[in-house]
């Protein structure tokens, strides 16, 4: 039995439909739960045209994304769904996607291995370009480029949450996401934590998702860099710079994260459309994360 979370924040209702039709045959509930202030009537009209069970919750606010997640996986563990599987709003999941990742998780059981969370490769909307397993080493992070026709699983130190299936069992032993991160770093802190527990998460490379990341993209001394709006880059440099203090994350991920905190502080306000406020966020953001003062950025 298992239950899809799909967080929603002003959805479009052509993608969410999309996604919606794709998921609804592979799952035994959807759960949509909808961060959106003051949502539209008209969502419900939507996921009424749909035969299986599909929950609609509203927050009523912007509650983050690991806010909203946990609300669904409350209701899947309550319920006694065995699985859940973490969607963003505008995925689209292939036809036998869900089948492919509990096979690959069963093969991994089978095998004595003890799982945190299955979940496909993922290709880049924007650049089509694959993304990799990473595993992260005392001298750089190594990067696993998946072979589509392999039905062999690939271990990484994390994976996106979206599209990546987790035991309930699993979030009961290792707990659920950090609510104070509110966006960025939820899924990464999840699997480093669930790392240290023992567990560890899998590529289902056979499995292929599209995914995009970021607002766009640039191509930085060979390289792409995934451009996001200024408040995302609050989250993502403070929740970084807060995530330092925890055993869970590793002295690895410590190691090879710690020279890019002084390219974000450059890099972020060359690229912003707008320069000097940019820069005052991102010092607002180290600072932030230096003396843990997390949750969302206007409550403060």
């Amino acid at each position: 039995m298992i239950a899809a979370i799909v967080v929603l924040y002003h959805p479009d209702y052509r993608l969410l439909e999309r996604l919606l039709s794709s998921v609804v045959n592979q799952v035994n509930r959807i759960l949509l739960v909808d961060n959106t202030p003051n949502p539209n009537s008209e969502i419900s009209q939507l996921f009424n045209n749909f035969e299986k069970g599909v929950s609609y919750i509203p927050l009523g606010d912007n509650m983050g994304i690991a806010t909203a997640q946990n609300v669904g996986i409350r209701v899947s563990i309550r319920e006694g769904y065995s699985h859940v599987l973490l969607l963003d709003q505008d995925s689209a999941l292939p036809t036998n996607m869900v089948e492919l990742l509990l096979a690959g998780e069963t093969a991994l059981l089978r095998q004595g291995k003890q799982v945190a969370a299955v979940g496909p490769q993922f290709i880049d909307e924007k650049s089509g370009r694959p993304s990799p397993a990473i595993r992260h080493r005392y001298f750089g992070i190594q990067k696993l480029y998946l072979d589509p026709n392999s039905g062999v699983p690939v271990e990484t130190d994390h994976m996106i949450a979206s599209g990546s299936v987790i035991r309930t069992s699993v979030l009961e032993r290792v707990g659920l996401m950090r609510d104070d991160l509110f966006i960025d770093w939820v899924d990464i802190e999840w699997g480093m934590r669930a790392r240290s527990m023992g567990y560890n998460s899998y590529y289902i490379p056979s499995a292929v998702m599209k995914h995009s990341v970021g607002d766009s993209v640039v191509t930085i001394f060979g390289r792409d860099v995934h451009l996001h709006n200024d408040i995302r880059n609050y989250y993502m440099l403070r929740n970084a710079i807060y995530l330092f203090r925890f055993k869970s994350m590793g002295w690895r991920w410590k190691i090879n994260f710690a020279p890019r905190i002084p390219c974000y502080l450059a890099l972020y306000p060359i690229l912003s459309n707008s320069k000097l406020k940019n820069f005052k966020i991102i010092l607002r953001a180290v600072r932030d994360g230096i003396f843990g003062r997390l949750g969302r950025l206007d409550e403060k």
